[in-house]
């Protein structure tokens, strides 16, 4: 029994994993936020080699591109590369939504309609982020993320007195825009 434990123990020492450290969020993040050392922490675990990890080095400092909820194992795909955003033929407006502009029910990713106060065509847009509600107006920066040929009648459109951002469903968006997004 005695040689039959050293074998397992000799087996188990050659084939032990390092153990890997990985970054975790502390709390929720929201997307388009910069990684600060509060907001995340850093943890050790075996067999998460694969995995497109977010070096525990390398967090603090870079943007979130999707919202991440507490708790959540960072890999390099929530990360955003500000290179490369916004992608080709979009540009990211931001907004000053005075309350009621916007659907209480609209989240980060909704498909949006802005209508202008003027007569015109709804123009398509997609809520990237609600930033925070202000203390005492109760409006919201908000960013929209629309096409780059849409981007000055999207600002001429919101800036109008009256101007509203209209919940869409995905299958509506399609319908409007003719499949794309």
């Amino acid at each position: 029994m005695v040689v039959l434990g050293g074998i397992v123990a000799a087996w188990a020492a050659g084939h032990e994993d390092e153990r890997v450290p990985m970054v975790v969020t502390a709390h929720d993040i929201t997307a388009g936020d910069v990684l600060t050392d509060a907001d995340v922490r850093v943890m050790h675990a075996l067999g998460v080699e694969e995995l497109d990890l977010v070096p525990a080095d390398g967090a603090v400092g870079e943007r979130v591109a999707v919202p991440v909820p507490a708790g959540t194992v960072l890999t390099g795909a929530m990360l955003a590369d500000t290179a490369a955003w916004p992608k080709g033929g979009h540009a990211v407006l931001a907004v000053d939504a005075p309350l009621g502009m916007l659907p209480a029910s609209a989240r980060e990713g909704s498909s949006l309609q802005v209508l202008g106060a003027e007569e015109g065509n709804p123009l398509p847009a997609r809520l990237h982020s609600l930033g925070e509600e202000g203390e005492m107006s109760g409006s919201r920066v908000i960013e929209l993320l629309v096409a780059a040929e849409d981007a000055a009648a999207v600002s001429n459109a919101v800036a109008e007195p009256g101007a509203r951002l209209v919940l869409m469903s995905e299958e509506q968006e399609a319908e409007s825009t003719g499949g794309s997004a």
